[in-house]
């Protein structure tokens, strides 16, 4: 048994402080996997907190065969989808970022413009593309976890992952040559 079961176990045996355990390890990744995913940082918030919330009423069905943070992040990325779904609205821009330490205000400004061109690229793409690329590269998840979380098999994860690259390969060639992305995208 895992450290994560052990902490699930004393949940379910009514320790309040073992769930507060499990909230403050991965509540920077799940807010990670929202943000990444499309949800503003007060969305993601929310959805964060409402995640959390869906995750301790349910835990009696959490299977300890599967790893916690695969099911709690299945549980965060089907919360994003549902309001995705049901506002029927374009990813949000992402945040600035953090802090970028470079030598003069023009590199600054040309990573900035290149990071939003590549978020604007990974908005565009379909849903299944967007959502493997997030999971692998943002939140740093392996194949077969990630094939956990979505409920995929493993090959359709790798198939998706690398057509998702391929698209988004071809779009920034596109828009390096001069193309505008609402006519790539037929907008």
């Amino acid at each position: 048994m895992d450290e994560d079961q052990e902490w699930v176990a004393q949940v379910l045996s009514g320790s309040k402080d073992a769930y507060a355990h499990l909230v403050n390890k991965y509540k920077t990744r799940v807010y990670g996997l929202l943000i990444g995913m499309g949800a503003s940082p007060q969305d993601a918030q929310d959805l964060a907190q409402e995640s959390f919330i869906k995750a301790y009423r349910y835990l009696a069905s959490y299977n300890p065969e599967k790893q916690f943070s695969s099911w709690l992040y299945k549980i965060a990325a089907n919360s994003y989808l549902d309001v995705w779904r049901k506002q029927k609205r374009e990813r949000m821009d992402a945040q600035e970022e953090e802090y970028v330490d470079w030598t003069s205000p023009e590199q600054v400004y040309l990573h900035k413009e290149r990071a939003h061109e590549l978020r604007a690229h990974i908005a565009r793409l379909p849903e299944k593309y967007r959502l493997v690329l997030v999971l692998r590269y943002i939140d740093d998840l392996s194949y077969k976890e990630i094939a956990e979380v979505l409920e995929l098999p493993l090959p359709t994860v790798q198939t998706h992952l690398h057509r998702a690259k391929k698209k988004l390969r071809a779009a920034l060639q596109y828009t390096k040559t001069g193309g505008d992305l609402n006519e790539m995208y037929g907008i």
